[in-house]
């Protein structure tokens, strides 16, 4: 079977029915990016792609959830929709607790500055490695040395590579869009294989609203999609980003995908 993936070249791959916003009310209809006579990459639109990942890499601390829907295509050629509930909680740049709870699996991570551990909660498998002290650090380790991807990771990375930017084939400003109350901004993008559109929120806080992916190179062309509701003012206690098994949990050991050092 295959999946749509949320990984971009634009902005590599970090889940709902909602927008939401403490203490933020809703932003001016003012300054959205104007239209590229002839420029299939509008530069304003990707300004405003970069400037929200800056945004986000920017944060002290925050939590967002969000209800993800992904397409997988059996070898029949019929797509089957699954859903998982998410979370992501991030302190001070170096401590992270996220899970996934979907039709497929259900996963915990905990990362407190010197150790992550991904725990599997129906199974009672855990399993916990050494990190790097950032989060930004731990992310690239996740993936490439083991194969983890933390839910909605791909967030924190937009606008982050030039080379990234320079896969776009297209950046459009949509129009105006009103997620569950919440003015934003509608911008779509084409790159290799893949057509994307984003969602962000006009405001001096640039968050993502809604994010959908169409795989282009698979003639099913299979979506992901993602709506956010955001806290930037989350009740965050260390212990939350600690791992302690409980009864009957079993540890096990994580393999690394390629070997340290490598691509």
């Amino acid at each position: 079977m295959k999946s749509a993936t949320p990984v971009l070249c634009v902005c590599f791959s970090l889940f709902l029915t909602s927008v939401a916003y403490a203490d933020d009310p809703p932003a001016a209809a003012d300054n959205p990016p104007a239209a590229a006579d002839n420029t299939p990459v509008n530069p304003q639109v990707v300004d405003k792609l970069i400037d929200m990942g800056n945004y986000l890499r920017a944060l002290p601390k925050f939590q967002v959830d969000a209800q993800i829907s992904r397409d997988t295509v059996l070898e029949s050629g019929q797509k089957i929709k699954t859903e998982s509930a998410n979370t992501l909680k991030v302190l001070d740049h170096n401590r992270l607790y996220a899970k996934s709870e979907g039709d497929v699996r259900t996963r915990e991570l905990f990362y407190n500055g010197k150790k992550l551990t991904q725990y599997a909660p129906y199974l009672k498998y855990y399993t916990t490695v050494d990190a790097p002290p950032t989060v930004g650090e731990a992310l690239h380790r996740f993936e490439n040395f083991y194969g983890i991807q933390v839910p909605m990771e791909d967030l924190f990375l937009f606008g982050s590579d030039q080379a990234q930017i320079d896969a776009l084939k297209e950046a459009a400003y949509v129009g105006p869009s009103t997620i569950n109350g919440q003015l934003c901004d509608h911008l779509a993008f084409r790159q290799e294989g893949v057509d994307w559109q984003l969602w962000i929120t006009r405001s001096d806080k640039p968050l993502p609203c809604k994010l959908v992916i169409t795989t282009t190179d698979e003639a099913s062309f299979p979506e992901y999609s993602a709506v956010y509701r955001w806290n930037l003012k989350p009740e965050l206690k260390d212990a939350m980003f600690n791992f302690k098994p409980g009864k009957g949990d079993v540890a096990i050991p994580l393999k690394e995908v390629a070997a340290q050092g490598g691509k």
